[in-house]
C-alpha cells in the first residue's frame, strides 16, 4: 500500500511565500508511525514541489494550519472524488473538526500518536471513523525517529533541519493555540534520542520547534551539554524571562551552538500583555534581558503583534523605535489574528467582531476582525511600513555591530528581507493554485 502525506500551499512566513523554508516535521513523524503499515510512503510539501493530483495512492494524509485549510479542502475533495480515503490532522483539524469532516473521511483531534494504530486498524478494515479524538498526551520517549529522508527540497534552500525536544506549554497566552493543542504539561524527549537523530541525518544546522526550549531548566542543561560535542549551530524559541533567569544556562546555550532565539516580545505595553494573559513578560526587564542575550553571543529575533485591542496608530512607531534601539537581529511580526482554538477567537466570535472567515486570509498579514481603534487599511499599511523601515539600509547598519557574533547569518537574512520587501508587492492576494 502507498501513503501520500501532504502539506498544502498557503503557509506564509514574514507575509510572503518562500521567504523562509522549513520542512513540516509532523509529516516525518507520521511517516515513521506509518512505516509498519505501508510499503511506500511519500511526503509532498507544496512549498517545495508540485503535487501530482493523478498519483496512484491508497491513503492521503494532510496536515493543516488555518491558513492552509482552503487548499487542504480542495486537495482532499479531489482525491475523494477519485475514491481515495483522506485523513487530516494539525491545529485546524483539532479546533474545527466538524468543518473538516465535510472534506475528509477521518479527522484527528489533538496529537496523532495515541490513536494512530486505531486509525490504521480501521483503515485496513475499511471502517474509518469520522473523528479520532486523542485525549492522552504522547509520551515523547516513545516518539520514533522522524523519517526526514523523505523530505525533498527540489532545489530550494532550507535554513536548518527541524527537530523537536519538547511539547506543551503551561503559559496559555490568549492569542495562542499551543496550550490548547499540546496541553499545559511540558513533556521532553530523551536527550539520547535527539543525539541519535542529529547523528543519523548528519545535521549541522538545527531549528528546535519547541515553543519554549528553556521551560525546564534541568532538561535544558542536559540537552545543551549533549549538543556541545556535536558541534552544531541551532536556533529555537523561548520566553525572555525564562531565557534570562539563569546566566550560566544562557552561556551554556551559546557554547552548545545557539545562534539565535525567537522571543515572543509581542508589545511594549505592559497593560496589553496583562490583558492577553502574557503577564509573565515584563516590559521593565526587556532592555536588560535583550542586552544579556546579545552579550552571550546569541541573536535575538523579536516577535511582535500589531492590532491588540488596546493598540492605536502610534504602536508601529513605538515598536520600531524599541526594536532598533535594542538592536534586534530580526523581527517576525504579524497582525493580530483570531485563530480557531484561541481565547482571542472565542472572544471575537462572542462579540461578533470577525468579518472575514476565508481561512486563506489567516496568515497574520491581514486584518480579519473589527478593530476598535484602527481601520483595516490603517493596520495593514502600518504593518507593511514597519517591515520596510526595519529592514531598510539605515536600520540594518544600526543593528549590525550588536549582532557581529554571527555577521554572515545576520547580513544574509537582513539583506534577503530588505530585498523581499523592497521588490515584491507589499500585500499578497490569496488565491488557490489550480487543480
Amino acid at each position: 500500500m502507498k501513503l501520500l502525506l501532504i502539506a498544502p500551499e498557503g503557509l506564509e512566513v514574514h507575509g510572503f511565500k518562500g521567504s523562509k523554508h522549513a520542512h513540516h516535521l509532523n509529516l516525518a513523524i507520521v511517516a515513521a508511525l506509518a512505516t509498519p503499515w505501508f510499503r511506500d510512503i511519500k511526503i509532498v510539501e507544496e512549498e517545495f514541489e508540485r503535487l501530482d493530483l493523478d498519483e496512484s495512492v491508497d491513503l492521503v494524509g494532510i496536515t493543516m494550519m488555518t491558513c492552509q485549510a482552503e487548499r487542504g479542502y480542495q486537495i482532499a475533495d479531489h482525491f475523494r472524488r477519485r475514491g481515495i480515503r483522506t485523513i487530516c490532522g494539525g491545529s485546524h483539524a483539532t479546533f474545527m473538526p466538524q468543518e473538516c469532516s465535510r472534506h475528509f473521511d477521518a479527522v484527528v483531534v489533538n496529537e496523532v500518536e495515541p490513536v494512530w494504530d486505531e486509525i490504521m486498524a480501521d483503515f485496513t478494515a475499511d471502517k474509518l471513523k469520522p473523528v479520532y479524538h486523542s485525549d492522552k498526551l504522547t509520551d515523547l520517549s516513545d516518539m520514533p525517529i522522524p523519517r526526514k529522508e523523505l523530505f525533498r527540497n527540489n532545489g530550494k534552500i532550507t535554513l536548518s533541519d527541524v527537530i523537536q525536544a519538547g511539547r506543551g506549554c503551561p503559559l496559555g497566552c490568549e492569542f495562542c493555540t499551543v496550550t490548547q493543542m499540546y496541553g499545559k504539561k511540558f513533556r521532553t524527549r530523551p536527550v539520547e534520542n535527539i543525539v541519535e537523530e542529529i547523528e543519523r541525518f548528519k545535521s549541522r544546522r538545527l531549528f528546535f520547534v519547541d515553543d519554549n526550549i528553556f521551560l525546564s531548566r534541568s532538561y535544558a542543561y542536559e540537552l545543551f551539554e549533549a549538543l556541545i560535542p556535536l558541534k552544531v549551530e541551532w536556533a529555537s524559541q523561548g520566553s525572555m524571562e525564562l531565557i534570562c533567569r539563569d546566566a550560566q544556562l544562557l552561556k551554556l546555550a551559546a557554547r552548545s551552538g545557539c545562534v539565535s532565539l525567537f522571543v515572543g516580545i509581542e508589545t511594549v505595553n505592559q497593560e496589553t500583555l496583562n490583558a492577553a494573559n502574557k503577564h509573565f513578560n515584563k516590559v521593565a526587564n526587556y532592555n536588560e534581558n535583550i542586552r544579556r542575550i546579545a552579550e552571550a553571543g546569541i541573536m535575538v529575533v523579536g516577535s511582535f503583534i500589531f492590532g491588540f485591542e488596546e493598540d492605536k496608530l502610534q504602536c508601529f512607531d513605538s515598536v520600531y523605535d524599541f526594536a532598533v534601539d535594542n538592536r534586534l537581529s530580526m523581527v517576525n511580526c504579524g497582525i493580530m489574528t483570531p485563530f480557531p482554538g484561541s481565547v482571542t477567537y472565542d472572544k471575537a466570535l462572542r462579540d461578533n467582531k470577525v468579518f472575514d472567515f476565508r481561512w486563506g486570509q489567516y496568515t497574520g498579514t491581514n486584518l480579519v476582525w473589527r478593530h476598535p481603534n484602527m481601520s483595516k487599511e490603517e493596520i495593514e499599511e502600518g504593518y507593511d511600513r514597519f517591515r520596510r523601515r526595519f529592514y531598510s539600509w539605515q536600520s540594518i547598519a544600526r543593528r549590525f555591530w550588536t549582532n557581529r557574533a554571527h555577521p554572515l547569518y545576520f547580513l544574509s537574512m537582513n539583506l534577503h528581507l530588505w530585498w523581499l520587501y523592497k521588490t515584491r508587492p507589499h500585500r499578497t492576494v490569496r488565491c488557490l493554485p489550480p487543480l
